[in-house]
């Protein structure tokens, strides 16, 4: 398939070609395979978010607009606009840290911030399943590509990766669903582009005293929201600078120490991006997923449990030492974005089962201990791999290492491993049977408009 629409196109141009141009009858299966599980993946993560406090304040402040469209969403007694209802599908499904990324993490959370704006979109414009598809394609295209030329230098400076990302993944899956042009499609990441911000104060430990963790959650909604709002403008004839990404004051020059802007368009048409999703267990951050799967390996074949551990030693990234080593959190949020802290959940509860990080485990006294004994050194692990050595109150020491955990492109889940993840975060009853039996196989639903929650 040819994408290129000149010799001297930038990135933003070249990207929105392809993504004009992709059908679904171009994707190879493992694209396609990828790409359901993906969107099955978010709505299981947006409907069980949508019962948090925090949620609550999004479906509120939804609630009581007078805006109304033709988009089903979790927690909504009536069909809302599709801007709003990516607002409100992007927060919940991170509302509790248990959506999809991709593998190397570029910051993209292709889950809240591409499948679910375009489903949203989708259901208002009565679109089909083999539309949505390939929107959820090109938008992961996009926004993956852009994370990786970013070198993830913006978070070294304060910026959160997903709320840069993001927006672009929404718009140009959206764009892709309403049929935009290829540019109409490049002035929607334009728009984009000045749709982009999120800050990481929440990680620094929120206000004095209080919390703060809980904005996070904002950020992949307002990503996802943005995009939807940059493609209906587009679609309308507003105009973006096309110069967005690669140019003077885009986000590579405005964002990024260091990039590497040929990252943006390298072999494009030749690769799809959707292959490198990974798909979370635990509801942590991606960067505690494989030590928790390391520990509670080492726990079941080596027969000891919480009580048992004098200190554990791992070696991680230097992103971890400098972002996800909060012991004491002062909320939910924080400790899921804790590596010692999660870890230390998982050692004393079940981590398959997300209830484990409920709000008590932030003021539990033996999660507080066992967290304060963790020990994490900066070393050669790579971004979400850890080295791991747990000593036991027996004088036995016990080593695992891993790079990789169940979910990672390398090591994926099977469908019958998202539909389980899917029946645990929907609750399996009759009603989210039969979403669940109308997403996988969702290329054959002709209006995505008639699916409920």
């Amino acid at each position: 398939m040819n994408t290129e629409p000149s010799a001297t196109a930038g990135a933003a141009d070249r990207l929105a070609a392809y993504a004009a141009r992709l059908a679904y009858d171009d994707l190879p299966a493992e694209a396609v395979r990828n790409a359901k599980l993906c969107l099955i993946d978010a709505v299981a993560c947006a409907v069980y978010g949508a019962s948090f406090p925090w949620s609550r304040a999004v479906i509120d402040l939804i609630a009581s607009s007078v805006a109304t469209g033709g988009c089903a969403v979790p927690g909504f007694d009536r069909r809302i606009d599709p801007r709003q209802a990516a607002l409100a599908f992007g927060a919940f499904a991170h509302a509790f840290e248990l959506d999809s990324l991709r593998k190397p993490g570029v910051g993209a959370h292709p889950g809240a911030t591409v499948a679910l704006p375009a489903f949203a979109v989708a259901q208002d414009e009565r679109r089909g399943g083999r539309d949505l598809i390939a929107a959820i394609v090109a938008g992961c295209e996009t926004s993956f590509r852009i994370g990786a030329a970013t070198l993830h230098t913006p978070e070294l400076k304060g910026f959160h990766a997903p709320g840069i990302v993001g927006p672009f993944g929404s718009a140009v899956a959206s764009g892709r669903i309403l049929g935009l042009s290829p540019a109409q499609l490049a002035s929607a990441m334009g728009i984009a582009g000045s749709c982009t911000g999120g800050l990481l104060a929440f990680a620094a430990g929120g206000s004095p005293g209080g919390s703060g963790g809980m904005v996070k959650r904002l950020h992949l909604g307002r990503a996802a929201e943005s995009g939807v709002l940059a493609a209906m403008l587009a679609a309308r004839g507003y105009e973006g600078p096309h110069s967005i990404l690669d140019g003077r004051f885009g986000v590579l020059d405005a964002f990024c120490t260091r990039s590497d802007p040929a990252r943006l368009t390298v072999r494009l048409g030749d690769v799809f991006e959707i292959t490198r999703l990974c798909i979370k267990r635990y509801a942590c951050h991606v960067t505690a997923q494989a030590p928790i799967e390391l520990l509670r390996t080492l726990m079941t074949t080596q027969h000891f449990g919480a009580a048992d551990i004098a200190v554990i030693k791992m070696i991680v990234s230097a992103k971890v030492m400098s972002h996800h080593s909060e012991r004491r959190p002062a909320d939910v949020m924080l400790g899921q974005y804790s590596v010692p802290f999660s870890l230390a959940v998982a050692a004393w509860r079940d981590p398959d089962d997300p209830t484990a990080f409920a709000a008590d485990c932030v003021t539990d006294p033996a999660i507080l201990d066992l967290a304060s004994r963790i020990e994490i050194t900066a070393g050669d692990a790579a971004g979400w791999g850890a080295d791991l050595s747990v000593t036991l109150r027996d004088g036995r020491i016990l080593a695992a290492r891993s790079d990789t955990f169940r979910g990672c492109p390398e090591t994926p889940m099977s469908i019958n491993d998202v539909a389980a993840k899917f029946r645990t975060l929907t609750g399996a009853t009759d009603r989210s049977e039969t979403l669940l039996r109308h997403l996988l196989d969702i290329e054959s639903v002709s209006d995505v408009g008639a699916l409920e929650f």
